[in-house]
């Protein structure tokens, strides 16, 4: 009871920080840049975040979700592995770049490429160290030190890009975006150290290679998943530069709707951050399978109901949406826009589902499901991209996360001998009447955004009748 109203109520505190920074860069902020810059050149930023992003792994190794599980089980045994991670995180910087930039020349990239992947290469080295003093925070339990973190960076580029869009006297280029996401994360690492308990502030190094075997022996599995995951969440928009036949043109198209599905996987990223730790501490107890099955009932309710109701909105509102946020290749945007949003319903699925798995240990099967998802993934992309474009790769994500989301929440169901009838039952009922709202709609409202109030009222009096009604998100 105590631990589903602790994740009730940080993940209220989670909600409202995020949503009052989160969609102001998202949409203020990312949406602004790439109007100012146009598609192409935010599609040339957008291919080489994704390459880039791509090595990832090798900073992490599943570093950050192992420290997770390992400090939320043992505060003071977990932080003495930082002795350890942080000379190992410094090695896998170097390897990171090094295999980067070898891959760089391997596929031929030259002339501007090499300013956003020397740049971004430093970016999302500051960003794991940051997302390993977050780590620490959210296995000890300080979700609101860790809530106020997670937007920390967001918010310092509103500040700052936003006052170079709309009082700069120079065009806004979006070299200056990337060079000011570096300063970000400077600064929020910084704060992640202030943070962090005084006792448990500072670290001596340990560069035994016999301690990094070790580490690196049991982190492996995290590492070949979060390897797996990256190739299937960021492959679409490399292929779409090398393989639609406008490249840069359309991963820039294919950027301006994965943006809105980006703004809601945020959100349910941060719901699994808090589900894990409370996963792995509860799985430690005896006989706590039915408050882990308490746990994912609410989590289920708090992130798949949510999930579908947004999904039924972007699908029939997509081409408004579009139109409403860019400039330019809305319509087109429009149509990877429905696809990608049937993506995010198994995205909140996987964060259920998946996070319960991975808390329990079991990588040998998320590896193999991601496994299965990422080669579904390439084949539908070289199949539909060089015909359909953007469409085409967001169709294939929808595709190949409906396969992982489906193949987590059978095993977990089956593992541990879940009903998942309480919330399920819930969802249809919910999307049922949304889907009708929406529907119904047009035939008494005339403007788009009088339906989507009117709409948006009754799904959300509806879900606080039966989804999660405050009572129970206060009484756990």
């Amino acid at each position: 009871m105590e631990t589903r109203r602790n994740f009730s109520l940080n993940l209220i505190f989670l909600l409202a920080l995020n949503l009052l920074v989160k969609p102001f860069y998202l949409f203020g902020v990312e949406v602004g840049v790439q109007n100012a810059v146009g598609a192409e050149d935010y599609g040339l930023y957008y291919a080489m975040f994704n390459f880039t992003f791509l090595f990832n792994v090798l900073l992490d190794l599943g570093i950050n979700n192992y420290q997770k599980i390992k400090v939320a089980q043992d505060s003071e045994g977990g932080m003495r592995n930082m002795a350890t991670l942080l000379p190992m995180k410094l090695g896998l910087s170097v390897v990171y770049m090094v295999v980067t930039v070898g891959t760089a020349l391997l596929v031929g990239f030259e002339g501007r490429y090499w300013f956003f992947i020397g740049w971004l290469m430093i970016n999302h080295v500051l960003s794991v160290f940051l997302l390993l003093l977050r780590a620490n925070l959210s296995g000890m339990h300080l979700f609101v030190r860790d809530s106020l973190l997670s937007v920390a960076d967001r918010l310092i580029l509103i500040i700052a890009v936003g006052y170079l869009l709309w009082f700069g006297s120079e065009p806004f280029q979006i070299e200056q975006f990337v060079l000011l996401q570096t300063m970000a994360y400077a600064i929020a690492i910084v704060l992640a150290v202030l943070m962090t308990p005084r006792g448990q502030r500072y670290f001596k190094m340990n560069v035994q290679w016999s301690a990094v075997a070790n580490m690196t022996k049991q982190t492996w599995p995290f590492a070949l998943l979060i390897l797996l995951m990256t190739a299937y969440n960021k492959l679409d928009g490399i292929m779409l530069e090398r393989l639609a036949d406008r490249g840069v043109l359309e991963a820039g198209i294919y950027a301006q709707a994965f943006r809105i599905l980006d703004a809601g996987n945020s959100f349910a990223f941060l719901y699994a951050g808090l589900l894990l730790p409370m996963f792995a501490r509860l799985l430690q107890e005896d006989d706590a399978i039915a408050e882990v099955e308490a746990l994912v009932d609410r989590a289920s309710r708090l992130l798949i109901i949510p999930a579908g109701v947004v999904c039924l909105f972007t699908y029939f509102y997509s081409d408004w949406i579009m139109h409403l946020l860019y400039d330019a290749h809305a319509e087109e945007s429009a149509r990877s826009l429905v696809w990608l949003m049937g993506s995010f319903v198994f995205l909140a699925v996987g964060y259920v589902f998946g996070t319960l798995i991975t808390a329990s240990a079991q990588m040998r099967l998320l590896n193999w499901i991601a496994l299965g998802t990422v080669m579904l993934n390439v084949v539908l992309n070289v199949l539909l991209i060089p015909s359909y474009g953007a469409p085409g790769a967001a169709f294939t994500s929808f595709i190949s996360l409906g396969f992982m989301a489906l193949a987590q929440m059978i095993f977990a169901l089956w593992k541990y001998k879940m009903n998942p009838l309480k919330w399920l039952l819930r969802a249809l009922v919910i999307w049922v009447i949304t889907f009708g709202a929406i529907f119904l709609a047009p035939s008494f409202l005339n403007g788009v955004l009088q339906q989507i109030i009117w709409s948006s009222v009754i799904s959300i009096s509806v879900f606080l009748l039966i989804g999660v009604t405050p009572k129970q998100l206060l009484r756990g």
